[in-house]
């Protein structure tokens, strides 16, 4: 009987594969060196701390001391995860490429010497958001991925391994560009926080919901308009002057993904029973203890029963049937790369490929949110969205 390589040989000639995909040649002692060390946890009351004093030098030197001392230690850890992956998944070149963005941003980032000094702070600025910018769009590799090696990795192995790796992410990024954020707001012209300033870093502690999901649903609804032709309107009522203290970026992913959902759910069911008109997509915003709340309800015919239990799984769409028509003359001859890349951000075409709906979860429960659907069968969905206010009720929390 043939038996394979020994799992260190496996394992030995997985890293040397995703090694040829590398720009250049690595020290992987380092990298095992910075990963074996622990993770120092911020906390996001850490992070608020120059809420109310005015940007120094000093602050700016001492946040950016942590973000040197921390990132590289996280991004090690998450290139030696690729390494754990099955032999045939980390030969897979998409799964490659996304290995090599990480092993790129801790070589480039654990590279700058002890920074002492404002100019030096900023070279490490510049890096860093370049950086954080290469590793925003790894999803669409990650997915296709991912999707090409679904039948080589269990589905729990599948979702464990996505899950770390969006929640290193989100961890990497609120970290990076919340020094990002604190060395422009420094060297702008106020250079400092007030009481009055909404700004701290990333985080806008006035964020008004209402607001967002109006600029969201606008953004949705005219995607919508040019993919289908066609859209349905919609409408916000509820708590629409509570404000929240959260991170913009997070919000707006969150709810252009939900409403993505709803826009084309209701177009779709509107072709498919031949109604004279799209019924409103209904947005409405509750206010909690420490937390705002957001349903969306449309009437796109809800999910079916046996299609319910897969929506929060990643690499799962109702798009992805190999006999489904594309919904659009837009959708036909793109490949499921094209597609996916597409999806990126807010912007792309409506049809999910897949990560939208749990991405969206993770990134709910990120701060200590929750994101729910209920659906009627032949009616439409409810979705419930929990955002907990980042100031004050999650200052505990730890990145």
């Amino acid at each position: 009987m043939l038996l394979g390589p020994a799992p260190h040989r496996r394992l030995y000639r997985l890293r040397g594969l995703l090694r040829r995909y590398s720009k250049s040649h690595y020290d992987e002692q380092l990298v095992y060196k910075y990963a074996s060390q622990k993770i120092n946890p911020v906390s996001i009351g850490q992070l608020l701390k120059y809420r109310r004093l005015p940007l120094s030098g000093e602050n700016i030197l001492d946040s950016v001391a942590y973000s040197q001392a921390e990132l590289p230690v996280r991004l090690a850890k998450r290139v030696i995860s690729f390494h754990n992956l099955p032999f045939i998944v980390g030969t897979n070149p998409h799964i490659a490429r996304v290995y090599n963005q990480y092993y790129e941003a801790f070589d480039r980032l654990h590279a700058f010497a002890p920074i002492n000094d404002l100019d030096a702070e900023w070279e490490f600025t510049q890096a860093l958001e370049r950086q954080t910018h290469v590793l925003a769009d790894v999803i669409p590799s990650l997915a296709q991925g991912i999707l090409e090696c679904k039948q080589y990795m269990p589905k729990e192995m599948r979702a464990a391994f996505i899950n770390d790796l969006i929640r290193s992410r989100i961890g990497l990024r609120v970290i990076g560009e919340q020094h990002v954020a604190l060395s422009y707001q420094f060297r702008s012209d106020t250079g400092s926080s007030s009481h009055d300033e909404p700004w701290v870093g990333a985080i806008h502690t006035k964020l008004l919901p209402a607001r967002m999901m109006e600029q969201c649903a606008h953004l949705v609804q005219n995607m919508c308009d040019l993919h289908y032709g066609t859209a349905p309107q919609y409408y916000l009522d509820g708590d629409v002057d509570e404000t929240i203290s959260y991170i913009p970026s997070h919000f707006e992913y969150i709810a252009c993904e939900l409403l993505k959902n709803a826009f084309r759910a209701t177009v779709d069911f509107t072709a498919k029973i031949d109604r004279s008109a799209h019924p409103p997509i209904q947005i409405t915003i509750t206010k909690g203890d420490g937390y705002v709340g957001v349903r969306i309800r449309d009437h796109g015919g809800g999910i079916s029963k046996d299609n319910l239990r897969n929506v929060f799984e990643y690499s799962w769409s109702s798009m992805q049937s190999p006999d489904a028509e594309p919904s659009s003359p837009a959708m036909a001859g793109m490949s499921m790369q094209t597609n996916l890349a597409l999806q990126q951000g807010v912007g792309g075409p409506i049809a999910g490929l897949g990560f939208g709906l749990p991405m969206a979860r993770l990134y709910a429960g990120y701060f200590g949110g929750s994101l729910d659907l209920v659906s009627m069968e032949g009616f439409g969905c409810d979705v419930f969205l929990k955002l907990r206010s980042i100031e004050g009720s999650v200052e505990d929390k730890q990145i």
